[in-house]
This record gives C-alpha cells, structure tokens and sequence, in this order.
C-alpha cells in the first residue's frame, strides 16, 4: 500500500513540471550527441549547472575538489533537505546512432546506459519541485548533486567521503531498467581495481626474458581456474588494457582490470583481495614487478521500504509511460536486431519492487547504507541489453523518451511530496537504522584520488600510476 500523497502536492507539482519537459529533452540530446568518459564530462556537468542557476539554484562547480562534479542548491525555508543525483557519464567503445540497427558514429564514448536522461530526468525534476515548494509555501531544500564517474563506480563513493551528502536527509534518483517501477531490494556490491604487470622489453625469439603479458595471462587463467574452488557465488570479470604493441617485442606492461559483484560486500572485498593474491604470485612466478592500483568498491542497495512507497504513490499518479505506436515499432525494430526472431516484450504498467536482487551495482548503493534512498525506473525492452549498442541507440531515439520523463515527472512530485512529509522521512530513518543496527561501515573504499581529479585522461590512455 503506497503512501498518500497530497492531490494539492501532485496538481502543483505536475503543473510546474510540465512547461520543463522541451527543455529535458533537449538536455538528454544535448547530452547524447556528446557523450564524455566519466571524470571528464566538462560540457555535460556544466550544461546541468548552468539551468539549475538559471532556475534560481545556487551551483557549486566544481565541488569537493572533483573537477566535473557540482551541488547546486535551492533553500526554501526551514524543514528536510532532499537530494537528487544527477549522472552524465559515458561508457568507452560503445557508441551507434539513434537507429534500430548496429551504426557507429566513431565517437570515442556512448551513451550504452542512459545517463544523458538521467542528469536532465533528475535535474528537471529539482527545478519543478522547487517552483512547486514555493507556491505550496513547502520549506526545506532542495539540492542536486551532479555526480561524475558512476560507469567506473567512483563518483558517488569519492562524494560521500568527500562530504557531498552531509545533513542529507534523503535521496531520490533514476535510471533505465526492464520495469516502470519504485525499487526497494538489493542490487550487488561492486569492488575494483587494475593490476599492473612490469616486464622488460626486447626481442620476441629471445629466450631468456620477463614478458608482463605472460604474468597477466597466468593471473587470468588462474583466476578461471579457481574460481569454482573460490569463489563460485561471485562474479569476477576482467579488461586487459595493456597487453603489448607487436608480436616481436616482448610486452613490458600489461594491465587487468577487474571488478567482483556479490550481494554482500564482505564477500566481494574476500574474492576480490583473493584475485589481488592470484595476480601478485603470478607476477613473481613470471619475475616481473607488480602494482595494485584500487580503484574503489560500494555495497549495494539497501532497501528503504518507507521511501519506496511514498514514491510509488507519486509514480502511481503519473502513471506508466506513453509511448507513441511509432516509437514502439522502431523498439520492436530495436528488438529484432537485438534478438532476431524475439517479439519485443515490454513493461506497460508501474509497480513498486521489493522482491530479488538486481545484478547490477550503483556507487549510490554506498550511501544508501547511511542515508534513505528511492529510486524509480523506467522500462526498456527486455531483449535491448545495457551497456550495448542498443542502449546507445534507444538513449540517442526521441520516441524512447516518455520513459525518463515519466521517471522525471515521478520525483518531482515524491520531493514536494517529501517536503510537506517530514514523518515520511523520520520514519525511514528509522527503517535505516533498524537494518543497519549490526553493521559496521566504516570509511568509504576509495581510490585513484589524485589520477581522477588531477588527470583522469591517464587513467582512460592506460598510464595512470598511483
């Protein structure tokens, strides 16, 4: 049963919402033509900061000493604070055209998870509940925090360390997944780093030599190996960055990458330092030197069953998306090139989830562990994987936008809501300390801090030392 939202809340809140819908969707175009890699999305972060200012937030950029971060802020009186993150960050290598089929535009960067609709989504929907609060006499405040970087799992976790959501007293967000819904379950702890292996250089018919990309197979062939032995409830996958130029030179540096997902973090730092074991025994094994550069790990989602349905009561009054008849014949386009010979199937209602576990991970996961958070949905086709080309076209196609707008209209209305509700927010504070009463947090796992806010382009070429 959702919680009762104010039908005064809900008139006003639409009613200020629906002028800002051209320009969101200007925003999620804007965005998507030139997508940029996390910790270097300059025109993205600062097209965001610029309309919040102009809508009368006051925007900090950059902030807490991360170049393409911003908090932008909206007092408007006494009562809670109510934050809303804003992600733009793209994926590398997949990028294609707003077309059903596979054609790349040759750009470096791809919009594969629709972060280019959620910076606007969530921005639009600050600067509507703002001017709702305002003539609803609402107060409390309002703030965006533009987060860079979530693709790598880093932004959000640097932030909280950083004190980004200091006083927060909860948090509200979005993103494309295969429901129109409010989440209230888990999703998995992500933890990462790469390993880099330090060989010498010379002639590949050489017998006597120190081959770095020798010591990153032997790491990734016994990772593979044991991972049934080890750890075969947790997903451990991996990137070789580096890996040599030319056959006849021996590969002095080779670069593996990898991340571990479990549900529980405990589990996921437990493999993932077994891995780290894995690859500094096969660098001495190999006689090459070794480097671990950790890059940083979040819990997953901890559910807020209190946030979850007062927004899935805002969700409820929007209701599910409304997709044109042209727009779902281009994403049933979308689906054959996906799954030839598959009939698209794609969620048509709204709902509120609480059951299983999400695959995915979210650096917003670690602070949901502190603060309360909600998230709404919006559906793709089920067959359209994220993270692929499909995802980069349907981000890029104006027909697939009723999704992240309905998703926008949504937390609009659940932040006035929010506003007027204090008890809402007292009670799922209580929720969050009741589920985390036997938990001990600590500090946020965070590194690269100097490569990513002093010279992220090293980390992306293959360079980064730290």
């Amino acid at each position: 049963m959702s919680k009762p939202i104010d039908p005064e809340v809900i008139a006003v809140a639409r009613e200020c919402w629906a002028p800002l819908r051209p320009t969101i969707e200007h925003h999620f175009a804007q965005l998507w033509r030139e997508p940029e890699l996390p910790n270097m999305e300059r025109r993205a972060s600062t097209a965001l900061v610029d309309w919040l200012a102009a809508h009368g937030f006051e925007a900090t950029k950059p902030a807490c000493g991360l170049p393409t971060a911003f908090i932008a802020r909206r007092k408007l009186g006494d009562g809670p604070r109510i934050t809303l993150l804003a992600e733009y960050d793209a994926l590398p290598g997949i990028d294609n055209d707003a077309v059903p089929y596979r054609r790349r535009r040759g750009l470096r960067a791809g919009h594969a998870c629709g972060h280019n609709q959620i910076g606007p989504a969530n921005c639009g929907a600050a600067i509507a509940a703002a001017a709702a609060a305002e003539r609803l006499a609402a107060g409390g405040e309002i703030v965006v925090v533009g987060c860079p970087a979530e693709e790598i799992v880093w932004g959000k976790i640097a932030l909280l360390a950083r004190g980004a959501f200091d006083s927060v007293d909860t948090i509200l967000t979005s993103h494309a997944d295969y429901q129109n819904g409010v989440l209230s379950r888990p999703c998995q702890s992500v933890i990462g780093g790469e390993f880099v292996f330090i060989g010498v250089s010379g002639h590949g018919g050489s017998v006597h030599r120190r081959n770095a990309l020798d010591a990153a197979e032997l790491a990734v062939q016994s990772v593979e190996r044991l991972r049934a032995h080890h750890f075969p409830d947790a997903s451990v996958e991996h990137v070789l960055r580096a890996a040599g130029h030319i056959p006849n030179v021996t590969p002095d540096e080779a670069r593996l990458w990898v991340t571990v997902r479990h549900l529980g973090y405990e589990r996921a730092k437990e493999v993932y330092d077994f891995v780290a074991n894995v690859c500094e025994q096969a660098a001495r094994l190999t006689h090459v030197e070794f480097r671990h550069q950790f890059i940083a790990g979040t819990r997953g989602y901890l559910p807020n069953d209190t946030i979850a349905h007062f927004v899935y009561g805002a969700m409820h009054s929007v209701g599910p998306p409304r997709w044109s008849d042209e727009a779902l014949e281009w994403m049933a386009r979308l689906t054959v090139a996906c799954r030839p010979g598959e009939s698209m199937s794609l969620d048509r209602g709204v709902g509120l989830y609480r059951d299983g576990l999400d695959p995915y991970g979210q650096d917003d996961g670690e602070a949901s562990w502190r603060i309360p958070l909600g998230r709404v949905n919006w559906a793709i086709p089920n067959q359209v994987p994220l993270h692929n080309w499909a995802m980069a076209a349907l981000a890029g196609y104006e027909g697939g936008n009723p999704g992240p707008l309905m998703a926008s209209e949504t937390l609009a209305i659940a932040t006035v809501g929010l506003l007027r509700r204090p008890d809402i927010i007292t009670a799922a504070k209580e929720e969050l300390a009741q589920r985390t009463e036997t938990v001990r947090l600590g500090a946020p796992d965070l590194g690269a801090v100097r490569t990513m806010t002093q010279s992220p382009e090293t980390f992306w070429d293959g360079s980064w030392q730290e």
